[in-house]
């Protein structure tokens, strides 16, 4: 799925678990309810999308780009924990969200 488009893709309850989405323009999708555990979104365009329910531990979200409501959303997410097994990226920090409180 590297440098994938999936504008405005309605995604819900998908499997993308190890999926590789380095470089894709993801905006404006819905991932909710999705497992993305293992995921890579290394330098992805991930505007107006939504993680709301999904399962994103391990994933990568190093150099994405998330915008400022986006990013808020995904660090409530309770899943945005470990390490990506692939890239050795921690998850709360690739998303820049700082260390889990």
């Amino acid at each position: 799925l590297r440098e994938a488009q999936f504008s405005k893709g309605y995604l819900r309850n998908s499997n993308f678990e190890g999926a590789d989405f380095t470089n894709a323009i993801v905006d404006r999708a819905s991932f909710m309810g999705s497992s993305l555990r293992g995921a890579i979104f290394q330098n992805a365009v991930l505007t107006a999308t939504s993680f709301e329910g999904a399962d994103v531990e391990n994933a990568d979200f190093t150099d994405a780009y998330i915008g400022d409501f986006d990013i808020k959303n995904l660090c409530k997410n309770p899943s945005l924990t470990g390490e990506n097994p692939t890239t050795g990226a921690d998850t709360r920090l690739s998303a820049q969200c700082g260390p889990a409180k």
